[in-house]
């Protein structure tokens, strides 16, 4: 079985990427497959706040993701630097809020991380 990679780029308010990702990868886990991870860039980055509301008539992505990513032990990731930018920070990384921003299930990497992952991985999709 293939081991893979994901890169979202969009926000989960932006359409269905976000949704066909996680269907993608839900797809691929029952297929056997193996995510080795799941990089949020861009403004994927809002994934990970956990302040962001989400309407009770709509589907939450980010806890879908929170979910898969839980039940098939894979990393979800999102690049620090841009979630900093966009005012989206881990525990301890900032002295006036120490609990952070940043939802449960979701890290903080960077670029390496992600490089990492693709290079160790038979294939990278993109979203």
């Amino acid at each position: 079985m293939a081991s893979i990679t994901c890169l979202i780029q969009h926000s989960p308010e932006q359409g269905h990427h976000s949704y066909s990702a996680y269907k993608f990868c839900q797809a691929a886990v029952a297929k056997g497959h193996q995510i080795k991870q799941v990089f949020f860039y861009g403004d994927a980055v809002h994934h990970g706040n956990a302040l962001a509301h989400q309407s009770a008539d709509e589907q939450d992505v980010r806890q879908l993701w929170q979910s898969l990513a839980s039940n098939h032990q894979f990393p979800l990731v999102i690049c620090a630097t841009v979630a900093a930018r966009h005012g989206i920070v881990a525990a301890g990384d900032l002295k006036d809020f120490s609990a952070g921003n940043l939802a449960p299930g979701y890290h903080a990497g960077g670029l390496a991380e992600y490089m990492e992952a693709v290079a160790t991985s038979d294939r990278l999709v993109q979203f």
